[in-house]
């Protein structure tokens, strides 16, 4: 048996999505009949990977996935699906990585996991029969760690310790496990909604090495967690994803995980800048100094807000004092020192936790403070900035915004255009292969260069 037609399928999709919600919410008042259609949905978990669509061999599309997240979630017809998974190059070539195929049943909900090194990934399906709930939800999870970890999963009510928190069972790696509820009511087997807190632990041990925030159950509904790793500008550490029947994931970071940051210097100046870098915490102040055009390496921190100082040594430049940096638990942050009028600034953003290995998620910010609105081309070498697939529109001074491109050589173009649409070159690359695992950053500066600017590269 094979769709219905292409319309149905996507108007049933956006229905259980109106329906259910981007919240998610996968219960009504009726009986179990209520779910009379097959259901799926594919979650990529590769690490190292690149956004995947999920469809059926000669058939529709699915969706697809960066890493980390879902498609949303399908009504079919019970039948034998043949699937396939396709990523796109550089060339805009279709690249098939794998087929699967799959026995969908009524009433049951198919996820489709693509999980382990992406150069030889795991395909693998879990199925649960849907359910009607009333105040209550269900809870599944599943670790897809690349290396196949294992975890003690423990739940609290909110705001309670470890200690008193709820042993549920052992995860073990590419195994969906249904988690029990310690204090069923009358009504229900299932949890009752509320607010509570996960904690994780390595089997057998009681040193906790992954704590939650406070996670809501507000749905009546099915809720898989999953244990996977991160990935892009941090590399350690471990992330809960909250899977539902929408396209929307929740991650979930370790409430101690450390944050990183990194600074760039883009200033001219010949001496090194004096960089302070303070918290209010018991950690000391780190103290270090910047050429100009030096990107620091990255470094762990503590989460929590700090305080950054930057003066020059020389007295040219009123210095940068106590500017405000809040880094967040699992966060990666970029600072960029730029000079504006006499004096030292800085802009901020957070770099991307998406994998680099296939699309790179560059950054390009605008430093050039005669220019409120830099456009920045990616040109390869048959294209020009009219037919350019990728560019950026309009940053302002001290701006940044980001761009997923392939993995590809592109000559990197900002212009600035005036009031009567006249377009001024600022500075433009040769050809530069973004092909390396890496976090980019793109900037234009001021320079001493034939128009005053310069782009940089910076990784």
């Amino acid at each position: 048996m094979q769709f219905h037609s292409k319309a149905w399928l996507r108007n049933v999709a956006i229905g259980l999505i109106a329906l259910l919600g981007l919240s998610a919410c996968g219960g009504s008042s009726g009986s179990s009949t209520d779910y009379s259609y097959a259901y799926i949905q594919f979650y990529n978990a590769s690490p190292n990977g690149a956004n995947v669509e999920m469809r059926e061999v000669d058939g529709d599309s699915f969706g697809s996935a960066q890493f980390g997240d879902t498609t949303s979630m399908y009504s079919m017809e019970k039948d034998e699906y043949e699937l396939e998974f396709i990523r796109t190059d550089s060339d805009d070539q279709e690249v098939l990585i794998d087929t699967y195929t799959v026995d969908l049943k009524t009433g049951y909900k198919t996820l489709i996991v693509m999980s382990g090194d992406f150069s030889d990934p795991i395909i693998t399906e879990y199925q649960y029969e849907r359910e009607t709930l009333e105040d209550h939800f269900r809870l599944f999870a599943l670790s897809v760690t690349i290396d196949e970890d294992s975890y003690d999963f423990y739940l609290s009510d909110a705001g309670d310790p470890f200690e008193a928190a709820n042993f549920l069972g052992t995860v073990t790696a590419s195994e969906m496990m249904e988690l029990d509820y310690w204090d069923p009511d009358d009504d229900s087997d299932y949890f009752d909604e509320g607010e509570y807190t996960i904690y994780l632990t390595e089997p057998g041990s009681t040193d906790v090495v992954f704590e939650s925030q406070t996670i809501d159950f507000a749905y009546e509904t099915e809720y898989l967690m999953t244990m996977r790793d991160v990935s892009g500008a941090i590399q350690d550490g471990l992330i809960v994803d909250t899977i539902l029947n929408s396209s929307t994931v929740t991650a979930l970071t370790d409430v101690e995980a450390d944050a990183q940051y990194r600074i760039y210097n883009s200033t001219n100046l010949s001496t090194a800048l004096d960089v302070t870098f303070g918290g209010t915490t018991d950690e000391e102040d780190v103290a270090f100094s910047l050429d100009a055009g030096e990107l620091s390496e990255f470094t762990a921190i503590t989460y929590g807000d700090y305080r950054v100082t930057v003066s020059d040594s020389t007295g040219e430049y009123a210095q940068l004092s106590n500017k405000l940096i809040t880094l967040n638990q699992g966060e990666s942050k970029a600072i960029l020192i730029y000079e504006r009028n006499g004096a030292l600034g800085a802009a901020t953003f957070v770099e991307s936790g998406l994998p680099q290995a296939y699309d790179k998620t560059v950054n390009f910010i605008n430093l050039v403070e005669d220019f409120d609105d830099v456009d920045f081309y990616l040109v390869r070498n048959d294209e020009t900035i009219d037919t350019a697939e990728y560019d950026l529109q309009n940053l302002e001074f001290g701006e940044s915004d980001s761009e997923v491109l392939p993995s590809d050589y592109y000559e990197v173009i900002a212009v600035y255009e005036d009031d009567n649409e006249e377009q001024i070159l600022l500075d433009r690359t040769a050809l530069f292969g973004f092909n390396e695992e890496e976090n980019y950053i793109v900037t234009v500066e001021p320079a001493d260069t034939a128009t005053g600017y310069e782009i940089n590269i910076l990784y």
